[in-house]
């Protein structure tokens, strides 16, 4: 990569010798590579392309050229019809064959690919920049996504996924390296890296997290205690239940997500906890210190969560509370497979009879909590009406 980079400045001195103006002599440098990597496949990735062409893409070439010190207007070189010209006309003219080739039927084209990939990587920058001035400007989650302190929220993508799972208390967390998560809507891609995430707990302590955080700026660190935490999501005082908070707190903390979806491209590196860890205050009181990622304000954004009755919710058992959680992210939730739900629970079950009868208990549960007006089983599908 260093050689590249000093092989494309000495091009782009010596074009500015030559009465080009430094943008235009970045610009030409910049197709030149892409030219070459045109003619000879490998030597460069689609991400670096795409990386020089949005860099390429901030210079204004709409400026005036300034004239080298001593040069008159008739002493400057005349340009001659450079490969970036031609590929410049290739390009607007569609040429494929000449510049890759006949492409096989099906086969993707490689403009195609890149400048997919230039649209990417504009859509993080703009993202990026509309989190950056939230931040300025002191905006907290509540502002993005409000909801009562009597109601919990929850992202529409994690109601519809496997994020959190509903395995069995005594089977051993799996360990996840950028294994793709499942997702109902196939145009979403969710890959995660860390431990197992659960319904059981996970997902309890993360949104109650949520609440504490959803007043302050985004950014911003927040306080609470662990008794406190215990209070509100349910749970005994007491040390096994301590103990269960501190380590869903550090799995949350050890989370890497990388997101591609249609509403905001890609999200990468998203942790659901930024940072952790366990402070002292004034009257030595242990005082858990949480940061929450700004990117999360991503997966509520344009009203894309869903609120849930805290109180009521948080007593579920973890196949019901994923039920609900797929209920209640949609105005009218339609006839869902079993099979698919199994998915979304995360659930290893490998007797079709015996996963039907938990949802069904599940079922039962979400009526008698008044979640919902009414939701069964029948043929193979779960209905609900909310």
């Amino acid at each position: 990569m260093s050689s590249l980079k000093k092989a494309a400045q000495k091009h782009i001195d010596e074009l500015v010798k030559s009465g080009l103006s430094p943008e235009e002599a970045a610009l030409q440098a910049a197709k030149s590579v892409y030219a070459s990597v045109t003619a000879f496949p490998g030597v460069q990735s689609d991400e670096f392309l795409a990386a020089a062409m949005v860099e390429s893409s901030k210079i204004d070439f709409d400026a005036p050229t300034p004239q080298l010190p001593g040069a008159t207007s008739a002493g400057t070189p005349k340009k001659k019809r450079t490969v970036a010209e031609q590929l410049d006309q290739a390009v607007k003219e569609r040429k494929q064959p000449e510049l890759f080739g006949a492409l096989e039927k099906g086969e993707k084209n490689p403009l195609d690919t890149i400048a997919a990939k230039v649209s990417e990587l504009k859509e993080i920058e703009r993202m990026d920049r509309i989190i950056s001035d939230m931040t300025q400007m002191e905006l907290s989650l509540f502002d993005i996504a409000p909801w009562d302190d009597d109601l919990r929220a929850i992202p529409n993508d994690w109601g519809r996924s496997a994020v959190f799972t509903t395995r069995n208390k005594g089977q051993k967390r799996a360990a996840y390296d950028n294994q793709l998560i499942y997702h109902y809507n196939k145009d979403v891609e969710i890959h995660y890296t860390g431990i197992e995430l659960r319904a059981d707990d996970d997902e309890l302590v993360w949104q109650q997290i949520l609440e504490y955080a959803k007043r302050s700026a985004i950014g911003v660190h927040v306080y609470f205690t662990l008794r406190q935490l215990l209070i509100d999501v349910g749970w005994h005082i007491n040390p096994f239940y301590y103990r269960r908070a501190i380590s869903c707190l550090n799995r949350l903390k050890a989370t890497s997500f990388q997101i591609s979806s249609p509403r905001h491209s890609r999200i990468k590196g998203l942790s659901l906890v930024k940072e952790f860890e366990i402070v002292t205050d004034e009257n030595k009181r242990s005082i858990c210190q949480v940061e929450l990622s700004a990117h999360l304000v991503v997966l509520f954004a344009n009203d894309h969560y869903s609120k849930v009755i805290w109180v009521k919710y948080r007593e579920l058992s973890p196949t019901a509370r994923r039920l609900f959680d797929w209920c209640v992210t949609h105005k009218s939730p339609y006839p869902l497979k079993l099979e698919t739900f199994r998915l979304i629970c995360g659930s290893e079950s490998t007797r079709p009879k015996k996963w039907s009868e938990q949802t069904r208990a599940a079922c039962k549960e979400l009526e008698e909590a008044g979640l919902v007006k009414k939701t069964w089983v029948e043929k193979g599908f779960i209905h609900c009406t909310r």
